[in-house]
């Protein structure tokens, strides 16, 4: 079967619009947008319906007046379309003129309380995939009846819309799921951020969106600071900024995102992998509070020795690791603590 050409058209804006839905409401907003173009109507409307038949949620373009909405939730069981729907599951496009017979719906309250002051006649209405206990349907209402070719094209639609429909239920319970662990992660401090593959930031907790402002802020099109572009993975890097050294942990799991860590001060490495790297107790002690980001005074005073001892020992430490400065030994160790053994065998000196 082939479509003329403007209805073609009007299929794929349909699936082009519905499928880009963020959540269940973008999803009844772009259909509500969209579907009038294609299937041309006095009102559209997006409908779902309880096993009883009576109204839960409805949405209709244009507007209909309060007193006629209030009557639907009032009469809207009587409509023969739901009882059609709700007794065979039959989720097919149907015209009312196909399910009963018209001089016997015009008796009907819901006829003369929604129908009448509407001005329309006439239903054509497809449902979507729902529990048992509610009906999903798409409803066109006219005072003219639809054509073959229209319920053919909504048919045509339909498994496409159910797709759509499944995404945005998907997408709705990841951005809950997201919220939540964003929330937890919150709550705890940690500084979390994940890019996609264009190195955009697609999640950030409140920690993470602060220690990217220290490193360089977002970029432009909510960009990754360019800092942190090149930090390998999986290990980790250290950056200078404002109050000190902070720790970036980068993760590359698959599908093209990218899990950023920092951590300002809250660790070290163990002592016993510390020594490893060819370092005496004492200056192993030293590198230690150096990666938990202590200025040389603040270890003197933790460790009980003057900051000329503690400068001492610090020497010692850059020429066993091969280093000039605490930013470099301090990435050293941390490239010891991901690899589990030191990068090269040094004796003490």
């Amino acid at each position: 079967m082939s479509l003329p050409e403007r209805e073609l058209h009007g299929l794929l804006e349909v699936l082009g619009e519905v499928h880009h839905a963020e959540d269940l409401d973008g999803f009844r907003t772009a259909l509500l947008d969209v579907l009038p173009r294609v299937i041309p109507a006095a009102y559209t409307s997006y409908n779902e319906v309880g096993a009883d038949g009576a109204p839960r949620v409805t949405m209709v373009v244009p507007e209909a007046p309060a007193r006629v909405l209030a009557n639907w939730g009032r009469y809207g069981h009587q409509n023969p379309l739901v009882h059609h729907h709700l007794t065979t599951r039959d989720s097919r496009a149907h015209r009312l003129s196909d399910v009963t017979d018209m001089g016997a719906f015009r008796e009907l309250e819901l006829y003369s309380q929604v129908f009448v002051p509407l001005g329309v006649e006439h239903q054509l209405a497809v449902t979507l995939p729902a529990p048992p206990t509610l009906l999903i349907g798409l409803v066109f209402a006219d005072a003219d009846d639809f054509t073959d070719p229209q319920r053919r094209l909504l048919d045509l639609a339909r498994p496409h819309l159910i797709q759509a429909h499944a995404n945005a239920a998907l997408r709705e319970r990841m951005h809950d799921v997201l919220a939540a662990v964003e929330a937890g992660l919150d709550d705890i401090g940690e500084a979390v951020v994940v890019t996609d593959a264009r190195d955009r930031i697609a999640f950030a907790t409140r920690a993470g969106r602060a220690a990217l402002e220290l490193v360089g802020g977002e970029g432009r099109d909510r960009r990754l600071p360019e800092a942190l572009r090149d930090t390998p993975a999986p290990a980790h890097a250290v950056l200078p900024v404002d109050g000190g050294p902070m720790v970036v942990r980068r993760l590359a799991p698959k599908g093209g995102a990218t899990v950023f860590m920092f951590e300002r001060g809250s660790r070290g490495a163990p002592l016993s992998l510390l020594t490893s790297l060819g370092l005496t107790p004492r200056e192993a002690e030293v590198l230690q509070a150096m990666m938990r980001g202590q200025t040389t005074v603040a270890v003197s005073s933790t460790l009980g020795v003057s900051p000329r001892t503690v400068h001492k020992h610090t020497e010692n430490i850059y020429a066993k690791l091969g280093v000039t400065d605490r930013l470099a030994a301090v990435s050293a160790a941390w490239a010891a603590l991901d690899s589990g053994r030191p990068p090269q065998e040094s004796s003490p000196t």
